[in-house]
């Protein structure tokens, strides 16, 4: 196990998945108008509590890492290849559940399901090329040095 890689693909893949959630969360109120706050269950937002939202990004980042460093040698293609196909296997095995799982159980706005669907479509492979870029050519420094072009 690279625990340095799956550390910085928590961080980076954290950071990613929170901003796209953000934006998609703006996308999805603008098409289908929704409060999250108005929705029953939900703390509010003055609870501290509710700040522990924030870190889900990152503990579905640490683990998808940890997922990425077992199966990188069996995805094929070339980096953006391997990464766009991690991505869409997450978008399998956590967005198309987890979404299930939500409209099966509760009464929630339409806007809240597509918001959760185009952060898993969108996030998750950028996600998969981030690790593949991580694991790929060069590592960690070929990684250092392209953000260092920017």
């Amino acid at each position: 196990m690279q625990i340095r890689k799956i550390i910085l693909a928590g961080v980076l893949g954290g950071l990613i998945l929170l901003v796209v959630t953000i934006v998609s969360d703006a996308v999805a109120g603008v098409i289908l108008p929704y409060n999250i706050f108005d929705i029953p269950g939900m703390r509010p937002v003055t609870d501290p509590v509710a700040a522990l939202f924030f870190l889900y990004p990152f503990v579905v980042a640490i683990a998808a890492a940890i997922l990425y460093d077992i199966i990188d040698p069996v995805l094929p293609g070339k980096t953006v290849q391997k990464g766009i196909a991690y991505g869409l296997l997450l978008v399998v095995i956590v967005t198309i559940p987890n979404q299930y799982i939500i409209w099966s159980s509760m009464y929630y706005p339409m806007g809240f399901y597509l918001s959760n669907i185009l952060s898993g479509i969108v996030g998750f492979p950028f996600f998969g090329i981030l690790c593949a870029r991580i694991w790929g050519q060069g590592g960690l420094q070929g990684l250092k040095r392209e953000a260092a072009g920017i």
